[in-house]
């Protein structure tokens, strides 16, 4: 639980590095690709996934581009503390469910508690935000499609990291060949839509993207060794406590503000960590 939760943190960081900049799709870019040259160095230094594992580092990868431009998308009109559990609120209920029908993998009653209560208050964070009109329509449609896009590469990642082999060093491993192959993958693509020009772009503000790379590889290299130990769903959802996380950054780093139902939701939040603990 610990490791999950220090996962969170981490991805709540990143996520305000992104918001905070002034080129926020940029910003996103350079988390992106800073998290593959890490993910490069750490796949050097760890065992190779299984040939098992191979198709799923190849399907992580497509669909993390498609997380990574959507983060990017995201961002440019919606407060964090807002779209940050909207985006993340319904991913892992959509977790759960295509792990139980695709991998038998049913959580215990006390675990689906746990989850609904953490999805419960996730969304509810997420809710209060839409009802002061601090996101537009158009936003939410994109936070729920990233929301079904974290809960495809959750599942397989989580099933790619327990086929990659023992241990954590082989998790570690997958998500260091599969972030570095989500960054080779997007590279092209930033060239095609901002030109040769990228290159310069990419190694601006070096302090920053480079400190948001290393949280998001560390943090997710943290989820899969997870989703290894315990049922995906169940991880999934305590990973979402990183709301609280964003939005605590929201309030006291970017000025945003933190009513009395995103307070209610924050313990709406917590109840569902200690069900999962107990469960």
């Amino acid at each position: 639980m610990s490791a999950v939760l220090a996962a969170a943190l981490l991805h709540a960081v990143w996520n305000s590095l992104v918001k905070s900049a002034g080129d926020k799709f940029m910003t996103s870019a350079r988390v992106c690709l800073w998290c593959g040259v890490i993910a490069l160095v750490v796949a050097a230094l760890t065992p190779t996934p299984a040939f098992a594992a191979m198709p799923f580092v190849v399907a992580s990868a497509i669909i993390h581009v498609l997380y990574f431009v959507l983060v990017g998308r995201l961002y440019r009109t919606a407060d964090l503390s807002v779209v940050y559990p909207l985006m993340r609120g319904f991913a892992p209920l959509i977790a759960t469910a295509v792990a139980a029908f695709w991998l038998a993998e049913r959580p215990a009653p006390m675990a689906l508690v746990g989850v609904l209560a953490l999805v419960a208050g996730v969304l509810t964070m997420g809710a209060n935000g839409l009802a002061q009109g601090r996101i537009d329509a158009a936003t939410v449609r994109y936070a729920l499609l990233n929301a079904a896009v974290i809960a495809i590469y959750s599942v397989i990642d989580g099933q790619g990291g327990r086929l990659a082999g023992p241990g954590m060093s082989y998790a570690v491993g997958y998500n260091a060949w599969a972030d570095a192959l989500t960054a080779l993958l997007y590279a092209p693509l930033l060239a095609v839509w901002r030109g040769r020009g990228v290159w310069r772009e990419f190694t601006a503000e070096p302090a920053r993207a480079a400190a948001g790379g290393l949280a998001a590889f560390t943090g997710y290299a943290l989820v899969v060794w997870a989703m290894t130990q315990a049922e995906i769903g169940a991880v999934a959802a305590l990973r979402e406590c990183s709301v609280v996380f964003a939005a605590l950054i929201g309030v006291f780093a970017l000025g945003e503000p933190f009513k009395r139902v995103r307070g209610a939701a924050t313990l709406l939040i917590l109840a569902g960590v200690a069900a999962l603990k107990f469960a």
